[in-house]
């Protein structure tokens, strides 16, 4: 099954959820106006037979209950219990006083029923449904005592069953009209919010589809703004996020696009060079000192393409950002301690000073990277007596710096020094590099989270690295 759109999902949620809640509301309003109705009815029954137990009077000479009604009650009674009947019985003899109306085919109750019940005190009342051929009607029972009265010593005690029903179909007839009324409303509701959730929808996904063709327009290599409405809403949150995404994708890019193009111009030099090389050697037999000398030339700049080569997988590595999953508790001061072993021929101009063990968490490979690069490169660009000293402090962070006294970077130089594939113009021309210590320097640094700073001047240069302080 296809998913949904989110503008679906949407029209779907907002639609089934308002349903729900106008079924709800519409089976209380039902249930509500069915209640007030039948309520209401079984008012107006109770009602008429408690008027009747009142009019209801013991005929002394007849030793019976009396009961008469005029030509206005009874006139009243059809109006307000239309097909209902009227019955009146002496209790518990059930003897007939008087009958109006149709015939009920309910039994009259027994007696057993009002055994527990004290209706000497209060009429005792009780609702039921009798169905006839010509449709339904309520009946209302009550069960009342007459006293005797003080007042009237001829007076006899009596009780009296009262049974008033009342014909369902006006009633039902109203319940109907509210039915259909419910309905009505609640399918022009129902459109509404329709209309509505398409409306809404419409406008909530209408900032994203124009992040979308925002989107699909940088895919496509074509320069585009990313919309902003300026509300602070988690759509321009998203607009933010994307913005941010694609300036970091369109740097990658340069970066890559700047990075292949130095990388196949730095190969490119000794790859001429062997074959340059080559193609001389095989123009003419030569002596053997002369074959030694064309294979060195090839040997020392293939290892200068080892080197550029080593440096780019190396690179590569860091870009792919997977070096965070070997990282340590790593000792600086040993890292750089068996750094300096690694220059045997400088051993005389490398120092170290530090305040013992000073523990970061990180690579010790590329810490070792990072500084035989700055070491390299000290050595590379200073005179051959000067010295070159590591400086490593643990004050509110620890620092790694190294001192070289060369002639320092030119200022217009030192903001590209970690480029790849950079080098200073009017470097020593007999100094070889490919460009890629510093920048090696540069990545491994941010791989750890620390920051270079660079300070340089005609009597030499430091570069810093500072770690973090929750190292």
């Amino acid at each position: 099954m296809k998913p949904l759109s989110i503008r679906s999902s949407l029209i779907l949620s907002f639609v089934g959820l308002t349903s729900l809640l106008l079924v709800a509301l519409s089976a209380i309003f039902y249930g509500s106006i069915h209640q007030v109705l039948h309520s209401g009815l079984e008012t107006r029954l109770s009602t008429t037979a408690t008027g009747i137990v009142a009019i209801s009077d013991w005929d002394e000479h007849a030793k019976t209950v009396e009961f008469e009604l005029t030509d206005e009650w009874k006139a009243q009674l059809k109006a307000s219990h239309p097909n209902g009947s009227l019955g009146l019985w002496i209790w518990p003899s059930k003897q007939l006083v008087y009958y109006s109306g149709p015939e009920l085919l309910n039994p009259l109750p027994d007696p057993i029923e009002f055994a527990g019940v004290d209706y000497f005190q209060a009429p005792a009342v009780s609702f039921e449904t009798a169905d006839l051929e010509s449709g339904q009607q309520r009946i209302c029972t009550m069960l009342a005592y007459s006293p005797d009265n003080p007042e009237e010593p001829e007076k006899v005690p009596f009780t009296i069953l009262v049974r008033v029903s009342e014909d369902l179909a006006p009633t039902d007839a109203r319940l109907a009209k509210v039915t259909n009324l419910v309905f009505i409303l609640a399918f022009a509701s129902l459109l509404v919010v329709l209309i509505l959730a398409v409306l809404l929808s419409r406008r909530i996904i209408k900032p994203l589809h124009q992040l979308g063709v925002a989107a699909s327009a940088v895919r496509a290599g074509r320069p585009t703004q990313i919309p902003n409405r300026g509300v602070g809403d988690e759509v321009d949150r998203l607009g933010d996020l994307l913005k941010e995404a694609f300036h970091r994708l369109e740097q990658a890019l340069n970066r890559q696009t700047r990075f292949t193009s130095d990388a196949a111009h730095e190969l490119r030099n000794p790859i001429a060079v062997i074959q340059n090389a080559a193609e001389i050697a095989l123009r003419r037999e030569r002596s053997v000192i002369e074959y030694q000398d064309f294979f060195q030339d090839v040997l020392t700049t293939s290892r200068r393409m080892g080197q550029v080569v080593e440096a780019l997988l190396l690179l590569a590595r860091l870009d792919a950002g997977k070096a965070e999953d070997s990282f340590n508790e790593v000792d600086l001061v040993q890292v750089a301690q068996d750094c300096l072993s690694s220059f045997p021929k400088a051993k005389n101009r490398l120092q170290i000073h530090s305040d013992g063990a000073t523990y970061i968490r990180g690579d010790d490979g590329l810490l070792r990277v990072l500084i035989n690069n700055l070491l390299s490169n000290a050595l590379r660009y200073s005179d051959a007596e000067s010295k070159v000293t590591i400086e490593i402090q643990n004050k509110e962070g620890v620092s790694l710096s190294v001192v070289d006294e060369g002639p320092g970077i030119p200022a217009h130089a030192v903001d590209r020094v970690f480029d790849r594939f950079y080098r200073v113009e009017n470097a020593n021309p007999d100094v070889h590099g490919a460009g890629l210590g510093l920048a090696l320097v540069a990545e491994v640094a941010s791989v750890h989270s620390v920051e270079s700073v660079i300070d340089t001047s005609s009597r030499g240069t430091r570069i810093t690295v500072r770690f973090p302080a929750d190292q």
